[in-house]
C-alpha cells in the first residue's frame, strides 16, 4: 500500500475490491472484520470504516446489521454494440473506444495464426502474420478481449501509443496508407472456453458475443481480421435498420467474397 500522496483509506479500498473482483472474497461471502482488515494492513479501524463505506456507495460491499459486512458485485450498466448505417458510431461502440474503458494491450507481436485466417489473408503455411491482442476494462473487470490478424510487414509501423486510445482500424489505415472499401461480419452467440475464460477473467461455459470482421481494400483484397469477443454480462447488441425504400450502398464485392471466408 505504498502509494505516497494518495488517502490511507483509498489504497485500502483499491485493495479490498481488487479482491471482490478477483473472488479472493467471493460475491455473497462475509469479508473479515474491521478489526482483522486493521491488524493486516497495520491501518486504524477508522480508516477501515471509511473504505468500507466508500465500497458500500459502489455497491461493492454490503452491511448486514449484528453479523458483519458481504462481498457483492454491483449490477453494472451494461455497454452496446451497435449496427446502423453510420460506420463512425458502429466503429467507436465496436471498437470499445468509451471514455470509462481502459485498455492494455497484451502484445503486438508475430504469430502463426489458425488455418482459417491463413485463408482469408491469403497466407502461406509456414508464414507468420501480425498480431495485436487487447484488453478492455469497465470499472476494473475485464469486459472485451480484441485480436486483430493482418501482414506481418505493418507491425513496425503501429505504434503502441496510439492503440492505447484509438481504433485499430484507424490506426492501421493511417500507419499504413491503407484504405478500406468495406468490410464483412460475423456475429455468434458462443460460449467461454477454458482459454477465453481466463482471458475474459468470467467462469467456464460463460456466454459470449463473437464478432469477426473482415476488412477489404478497394482492390476487393482481404487486409485486416479482427475478432472480438464480448462478455454477454457486460454487452448488449442494438441494430438501427431503414425499413425505407430508399437507395442504399450495396457491398457486392465484399457479399462475393463470403463462400471463401465461410
Amino acid at each position: 500500500m505504498q502509494q505516497p500522496g494518495v488517502p490511507l483509506y483509498l489504497k485500502l479500498a483499491a485493495t479490498l475490491k481488487s479482491r471482490i473482483l478477483s473472488r479472493a472474497y467471493p460475491p455473497g461471502g462475509w469479508i473479515p472484520a474491521a478489526k482483522d482488515l486493521a491488524q493486516e494492513f497495520g491501518v486504524s479501524t477508522i480508516t477501515v470504516r471509511k473504505a468500507v463505506e466508500l465500497l458500500t456507495r459502489e455497491g461493492y460491499l454490503a452491511a448486514r446489521q449484528g453479523a458483519g459486512t458481504l462481498a457483492r458485485l454491483p449490477e453494472l450498466k451494461k455497454m452496446e454494440i451497435q449496427i446502423s448505417g453510420d460506420f463512425r458510431g458502429w466503429l467507436d461502440s465496436a471498437s470499445g473506444i468509451h471514455p470509462r474503458l481502459e485498455v492494455e494491450i497484451l502484445d503486438l507481436s508475430p504469430f502463426q495464426p489458425p488455418e482459417r485466417i491463413r485463408t482469408i489473408l491469403g497466407i502461406g503455411r509456414d508464414e507468420p502474420v501480425g498480431r495485436l491482442r487487447r484488453l478492455r476494462r469497465h470499472q476494473g473487470q475485464i469486459v472485451s478481449y480484441f485480436i486483430n490478424y493482418f501482414g506481418r510487414e505493418h507491425l513496425k509501423r503501429l505504434p503502441k501509443s496510439k492503440l492505447m486510445r484509438r481504433s485499430f482500424i484507424e490506426v492501421f489505415q493511417e500507419s499504413t496508407g491503407a484504405r478500406f472499401k468495406c468490410l464483412e461480419q460475423r456475429v455468434e452467440a458462443i460460449i467461454a472456453e477454458m482459454d477465453l475464460a481466463d482471458q475474459l477473467d468470467t467462469d467456464y461455459g460463460s456466454p459470449l458475443f463473437f464478432v469477426e470482421n473482415i476488412y477489404y481494400s478497394h482492390q476487393d483484397a482481404p487486409l485486416v481480421v479482427t475478432h472480438m469477443y464480448y462478455r454477454g454480462d457486460r454487452y448488449v447488441y442494438r441494430a438501427a435498420i431503414p425499413l425505407t425504400a430508399e437507395k442504399q450502398t450495396s457491398h457486392r464485392a465484399c457479399a462475393a467474397k463470403k463462400s471463401r471466408a465461410a
